[in-house]
């Protein structure tokens, strides 16, 4: 598996696990989490492959 599919899959994670938090955090949790996902996703956006192939 890729170094790139490898960061794609954690990333998925992350915000799964964030929208799990929300689920049953309630809606307190969502003013924190709102923000971090955002983040989380323009984080783990596309970027130009650095690799030899």
């Amino acid at each position: 598996m890729s170094m790139d599919a490898k960061k794609s899959m954690g990333w998925t994670v992350v915000l799964i696990l964030m929208g799990m938090a929300a689920l049953y955090g309630g809606s307190k949790w969502l003013v924190l989490l709102i923000p971090a996902a955002v983040l989380v996703w323009y984080g783990a956006g596309p970027m130009l492959r650095s690799g030899r192939n």
